[in-house]
């Protein structure tokens, strides 16, 4: 009988440390879902706001250029950076959960087009211990275009 209740013995908590393990990795592999999966549509967010900062900045063409020549054309890229400003403005008012910066707005040569780069911040949960930062990039090209060019049919 003595015999049989070491026997015993020498398992207890076994079933603990196992326990233990498998609830941290189950945890890891819940965090790595949740922040992997945020992560992917934060990537998108950021390609969708680039668009939409670009369109905002395609606003301020040069009407006396428009207007003599016929094209649509940004001055420069100063300007066109003033004009997506009010755009992040209200992004970053809005209380999504992140925040957005515009990095950079580059003119093609002929200045009919614009390429825009976004920063989108969201916070990570889980991820944050394993380096993850929440930082994500966007980019987008806006090409300016007179009417319709598309009916969408």
């Amino acid at each position: 009988m003595l015999s049989r209740l070491r026997g015993l013995q020498a398992d207890a908590g076994a079933i603990t440390i196992v326990t233990v393990i498998l609830g941290g990795m189950m945890l890891a592999f819940i965090g790595f879902v949740w922040d992997g999966g945020r992560g992917v549509g934060s990537v998108q967010t950021a390609d969708d706001l680039a668009a939409e900062a670009g369109r905002t900045a395609a606003q301020c063409v040069s009407v006396s250029t428009f207007l003599i020549k016929g094209t649509a054309v940004i001055p420069n890229p100063t300007k066109a950076m003033t004009c997506a400003q009010p755009y992040a403005d209200l992004v970053n008012a809005a209380g999504n959960g992140y925040t957005m910066t515009l990095t950079d707005i580059t003119l093609s040569p002929t200045r009919d087009s614009l390429s825009v780069t976004v920063e989108v911040d969201r916070p990570v949960a889980f991820l944050s211990a394993f380096g993850f930062d929440g930082k994500y990039i966007g980019h987008a090209t806006v090409k300016l275009t007179q009417g319709v060019t598309d009916a969408g049919g």
